[in-house]
């Protein structure tokens, strides 16, 4: 277990010099909700983005589906993914390219709730970076996307997030344990599949690469930067 430990540390220094070289950055990653399960809708269910070069995460895609329920209304699922954060320039908005009333809602590491909304433009939803009920610190925090209306709850049934119009940016209830389960806000009876995109700001992937993949990004960079400063002496 502490061998476990001792690499997520090295691995989390590495990240962080590879990450202040000059030149390193990289064009973004779209990740694309993967298996035939897709995304759950908890923690322990949650989809982890990865990207082994940890480049920026530009965006999100995937398609929330139906279960009829007893009765014949069909429920949306709700789909969680784990992200990491820089909290200064997380955003998060959901695009012309998703085809329904869409929520986003964000939860810290412990699945407590941070912010979340429902329609900020239209029927679609923003998280704006630098507000005062976003993210505080960077690390890993998860990112939800359902249809319009769904509420999130502990294991008491309390909401995770304050009430307000579904226009406005919703704070998380300090009062609220993590998430436990989602409420559908309102019946809807079609079917369909809903595809979704996410576009984001101040994200990357929410498992740390192996030490060794950082190890050799650290190595590339620190080669881009001597080649650089070998040009500019000849």
């Amino acid at each position: 277990m502490k061998r476990v430990f001792k690499n997520k540390g090295l691995a989390a220094a590495l990240l962080g010099a590879a990450l202040c070289l000059p030149g390193i950055a990289s064009a973004g990653v779209v990740w694309n909700e993967k298996g035939l399960a897709g995304a759950g809708d908890l923690l322990n269910t949650a989809q982890v983005t990865y990207d082994s070069s940890f480049n920026a995460l530009d965006a999100i895609t995937g398609a929330l589906t139906t279960s009829v329920a007893v009765g014949g209304n069909p429920l949306y699922q709700v789909d969680l993914y784990k992200i990491r954060i820089n909290a200064a320039t997380f955003s998060a908005r959901t695009t012309s390219d998703s085809d329904f009333d869409t929520a986003l809602y964000l939860f810290d590491a412990a699945g407590h709730g941070v912010y979340s909304n429902d329609d900020a433009d239209g029927l679609l939803s923003l998280l704006p970076s630098g507000h005062g009920a976003g993210p505080l610190s960077d690390g890993v925090y998860y990112l939800a996307v359902a249809v319009g209306g769904f509420i999130a709850h502990d294991a008491s049934n309390l909401a995770s997030f304050l009430s307000g119009g579904s226009n406005d940016v919703l704070g998380g209830d300090p009062t609220a344990g993590p998430l436990a389960g989602w409420t559908e806000g309102f019946l809807n009876f079609e079917e369909a599949a809903r595809s979704y995109r996410i576009a984001l700001t101040g994200a990357t992937n929410g498992e740390l690469p192996e030490p060794a993949s950082l190890g050799l990004l650290l190595a590339a960079g620190l080669g881009a930067v001597a080649a650089r400063r070998s040009a500019r002496k000849s």
